[in-house]
């Protein structure tokens, strides 16, 4: 019997040798690059959902709280080898300050790509029709407008860590964790500035930030799926949250643009902000049926106004 299991044992390790492994992190990246530098056309799906909750005081309570929530959807159709794009978009934003009814504002962009020509969908409905004088080739070269492949090479420069295994739009995908460093909290402590210019009204109010809180109350999860078949990634999730308490340290002078600085700080309520970020890359090297509608091609163009030549005496 003893003698069996050891040959059940050895069968066991001699078939596990047979089997195929999958790549590691660094294999990975870099058949990612590979993948997307050779796409023809794809398709994307982006959202960025942004919620900031502003405190009063040290112990709000929902009578001195304010929410202020903003929405970012994006629907891109890119044919590379076309030279053609199509972006459709839209922003939500609702504020709720207590004891007011919500504000809600919202509006939508259409814009074309086609060559050097970029078509804008005005507000009224008008179309403005804007005529870059570079080459084409010259817009579009070294994936310009390849955004996964411009993800897939930012990916490239951060550790990777294999987490499990998902199936996006059907497709087997490898999850993989982004694990993140310093850059990224520099990313925070910009976000977290931009946030505070206007909740302050810059200007002409200055604020400023405690790092140490910045950095003790960020969290920050990336992670990326990439298709086992074709290494072309197929979905992308930034979750990041932080806290923050602006400080008033002073005000700019309309008449010299200098600050000047208080006597005494001003210490706002604390403002938690979390934020969240998907892209959903398909239709890999799809035909695209890209055409701006007759009223925007009846447009007349518009090219940039040539930048100042310096003269000499």
């Amino acid at each position: 019997m003893k003698r069996w299991l050891i040959v059940m044992v050895l069968f066991a390790l001699a078939l596990s040798g047979c089997v195929e492994k999958g790549p590691n992190a660094e294999e990975i990246k870099t058949l990612a690059i590979k993948s997307a530098d050779n796409l023809s056309a794809y398709s994307l799906q982006s959202s960025v959902n942004q919620s900031l909750t502003l405190k009063g005081a040290a112990n709000a309570t929902s009578s001195n709280v304010t929410h202020i929530m903003e929405s970012f959807e994006t629907a891109a159709y890119v044919d590379l080898a076309a030279y053609k794009i199509q972006v459709v978009g839209s922003t939500k934003s609702q504020v709720e300050v207590p004891g007011e009814a919500a504000n809600i504002t919202s509006s939508q962009a259409t814009i074309y790509q086609i060559g050097n020509s970029t078509y804008v969908k005005e507000d009224d409905g008008s179309w403005t029709h804007l005529l870059d004088p570079s080459p084409v080739e010259t817009i579009w070269g070294a994936g310009t407008n390849n955004q996964v492949k411009a993800l897939a090479e930012s990916i490239n420069q951060s550790s990777l860590e294999i987490v499990g295994s998902e199936k996006i739009d059907g497709q087997d995908c490898h999850k993989v964790r982004i694990e993140t460093g310093a850059s990224e909290l520099y990313d925070i402590y910009n976000i977290a500035f931009s946030v505070a210019i206007k909740l302050v009204e810059y200007p002409p109010l200055v604020p400023s930030l405690n790092s140490t809180e910045l950095n003790e109350s960020s969290k920050i999860e990336k992670l990326v799926w990439i298709s086992k078949d074709n290494y072309l990634i197929r979905k992308y999730q930034n979750l990041m949250s932080f806290k923050m308490t602006p400080i008033l340290i002073g005000s700019l002078d309309p008449a010299t643009g200098q600050m000047q600085r208080f006597n005494q700080s001003i210490r706002l309520g604390e403002t938690d902000v979390s934020i969240e970020t998907v892209d959903r890359f398909f239709d890999f090297n799809q035909p695209m049926k890209i055409a701006p509608p007759e009223e925007a091609l009846k447009a007349p163009p518009r090219s940039p106004s040539p930048m100042p030549t310096a003269t000499t005496a």
